[in-house]
C-alpha cells in the first residue's frame, strides 16, 4: 500500500509540474518549450489517474486529478472568441497552407482539395524539384506566385501562389537544411497587405530551440512596425501553448485564427494520441475571420490549415 501511495504521489507531482510548465514564460529553456506542447494528452493521462483514483477510494488525489483535467482542456477549448459573421459578398478570401513533406510522392490529394476549397492564396511547405513537375497545373491557376525552392541541404522550400497582385517580396533563408521566410505585400481588395509566409526550424535540439527562438522574436518585432494589416502563415513547429509562441502573440499584435474555432491539430496525421496544433494562419486585429478548419489527408505529416478571411 505504501509503494503504491508514493507511485500515485509521483503521478500527480509530475503532472502537475508538466501541466503548468508552459507558464514560465521568462524561463527560455528547450525542455520547457518541448512539454509545453501536449495539454490534452495531459489531460487524458489525468483522467486515466482520476479513474484509479475513485476505483481506489482515494478521494484527494481524484479531486486533484480533476483539476488537472479541467486545467488542461481548458487550455484547447475555445478562448470565448466569438465566430465572426459571414462578410459581405466578394469582400471575403480564404488561404490554404500546406506542409506537403518533402517524401510525399502523390500530389493528387492536394490539387483536388486545392481545387475544391478555391483558395485566393495557397502556401506550400518541403516543395522539392520533384514536386515542381506536379504542381505546374496548380501554379498556372494562380496569376502570381513565388518559388522559393530549393534551398539548403535538404533541397525544400516554398510556393506561394496568388490571385491578388504581388506588389514586391523578399525572401530569407532561416536555416541551413532548408527553412525559409517569404513577405510579400499584397493588393487585397484596393487595400495593401503584408504577408509572410514561414517553415520554422523544428527545435529536436537546444540549439535549434535557441536560433528559432531569436527567429520568433525578430518576425514579432517586425510584424509590430508594420504600417499596414498583417497576415502570418506556414509551419510554426510550435503550438499556441508554448511560451515563445504566446510571446510572438503579445509582441506583433496578431492573433490566432483558431479563435472561436475549437482545436484543430495539425500534426502528425500518422499518430492521434500525439496530435498537436503547430500550423498556423495568425492576423492582425482588423482582419476577421469567418472560418477556420484543417484540411483533408494529403499524403503528408500535416493536415493542412485554411481560412476565410475578410478586412475591415
Amino acid at each position: 500500500m505504501k509503494r503504491y501511495n508514493k507511485l500515485l504521489l509521483f503521478c500527480l507531482i509530475s503532472l502537475y509540474l508538466l501541466s503548468f510548465v508552459r507558464y514560465l514564460d521568462n524561463i527560455d529553456y528547450w525542455i520547457i518549450d518541448i512539454l509545453s506542447h501536449f495539454p490534452l494528452q495531459y489531460a487524458l493521462i489525468s483522467l486515466v489517474l482520476m479513474s484509479v483514483c475513485l476505483w481506489k477510494k482515494a478521494l484527494l488525489p481524484a479531486v486533484l486529478s480533476g483539476f488537472l483535467v479541467v486545467f488542461n482542456i481548458s487550455a484547447i477549448i475555445d478562448s470565448g472568441g466569438s465566430i465572426q459573421a459571414a462578410g459581405q459578398s466578394g469582400t471575403a478570401f480564404r488561404i490554404y497552407s500546406a506542409n506537403i513533406q518533402r517524401f510525399n510522392k502523390d500530389l493528387s490529394r492536394l490539387s483536388h482539395e486545392i481545387e475544391k476549397i478555391n483558395p485566393e492564396i495557397v502556401l506550400l511547405i518541403e516543395v522539392t524539384p520533384e514536386h515542381m513537375k506536379q504542381l505546374k497545373p496548380v501554379i498556372r491557376k494562380f496569376p502570381y506566385h513565388i518559388e522559393f525552392t530549393p534551398v539548403g541541404t535538404l533541397r525544400i522550400g516554398v510556393v506561394f501562389l496568388s490571385k491578388f497582385p504581388v506588389l514586391n517580396y523578399q525572401t530569407r533563408q532561416m536555416s541551413d537544411v532548408g527553412n525559409v521566410l517569404v513577405e510579400a505585400i499584397l493588393d487585397i481588395n484596393q487595400k495593401k497587405i503584408a504577408f509572410y509566409a514561414l517553415h520554422y526550424r523544428n527545435p529536436t535540439y537546444a540549439a535549434e530551440f535557441s536560433i528559432r527562438k531569436e527567429q520568433f522574436l525578430w518576425l514579432a518585432e517586425e510584424i509590430a512596425e508594420k504600417p499596414m494589416p498583417v497576415i502570418v502563415a506556414g509551419d510554426f513547429n510550435a503550438t499556441p501553448y508554448s511560451p515563445i509562441f504566446r510571446k510572438l502573440l503579445k509582441i506583433s499584435g496578431l492573433k490566432d485564427s483558431t479563435d472561436g474555432f475549437g482545436w484543430q491539430p495539425s500534426w502528425p496525421t500518422y499518430f492521434p494520441p500525439l496530435w498537436i496544433p503547430i500550423d498556423h494562419i495568425l492576423v492582425s486585429p482588423e482582419i476577421q475571420v469567418h472560418k477556420r478548419a484543417t484540411g483533408s489527408y494529403i499524403g503528408s505529416d500535416h493536415y493542412p490549415v485554411f481560412a476565410e478571411l475578410s478586412i475591415n
